[in-house]
């Protein structure tokens, strides 16, 4: 699919190898900017959308897949999005975690959340087994075991030290050649619109009022039925 669109669309698109997994899976992302080839990965004001950092969020992939296409395919017939993918970079990663996206597809193993490190080494794929990779990146990474665990067979295990996983590494690298403006997580399991500081409860950002603006209040959430925090 990635592939697949990239080839359909040259000239505003460049898939991007960010990286392998644990199992040597690349981390395939597809940056859409016009004149994509002639123009250096992040020249312009940079997003990046991203989804299936949980292997079983299956909602995730498919949105990120349908707003790469629905850019592409009004490019040159919608002035919006035309202005948009000619000052911008748009980046997509459908599929942050594909060797655990691939193991939900495996008989017993459709609610699978992490990546698959072999945390045991025992060469076999056990619930004590993976690292949750939105508990794995640096910053602040094990401050406390409310918000990710260090039980190897938790589903928020955080893993055995900060960046530990490929993919996070991946990930990472990613940020530090691009300097995104902004990056979009998509998850799936709760109706929530969440922002801001993760390590800690409650702790607020110098940016939360911009978030706020964006996401609206529990009153008058941005998309309705949706919580905002």
């Amino acid at each position: 699919e990635i592939l697949a669109t990239a080839a359909a669309n040259e000239a505003l698109t460049e898939v991007v190898d960010m990286g392998s997994t644990v199992g040597g899976q690349g981390v395939l992302a597809v940056r859409v900017t016009a004149d994509a080839d002639a123009t250096p990965d992040g020249s312009r004001p940079a997003v990046l959308y991203a989804s299936a950092q949980h292997a079983r969020e299956w909602i995730t992939p498919e949105m990120t897949r349908r707003l790469m296409h629905y850019v592409l395919d009004n490019y040159g017939s919608d002035a919006e999005i035309t202005e948009l993918v000619d000052s911008t970079e748009l980046w997509f990663l459908p599929v942050a975690n594909p060797d655990g996206y691939d193991f939900t597809f495996t008989e017993g193993n459709r609610l699978w959340r992490k990546n698959l490190r072999d945390n045991n080494a025992d060469g076999t794929v056990t619930t004590s087994d993976g690292v949750d990779l939105n508990r794995n990146s640096a910053t602040k990474w094990g401050w406390d075991n409310e918000g990710s665990s260090p039980d190897p067979a938790s589903d928020t295990y955080r893993g055995s030290a900060p960046n530990s996983e490929p993919e996070t590494q991946a990930l990472d690298n990613l940020f530090a050649d691009v300097g995104f403006e902004f990056f979009i997580n998509y998850h799936s399991a709760a109706e929530l619109l969440l922002y801001g500081i993760g390590w800690q409860v409650s702790t607020p950002s110098p940016d939360d009022v911009i978030y706020q603006a964006m996401v609206g209040t529990d009153n008058n959430p941005a998309v309705p039925g949706y919580d905002p925090d």
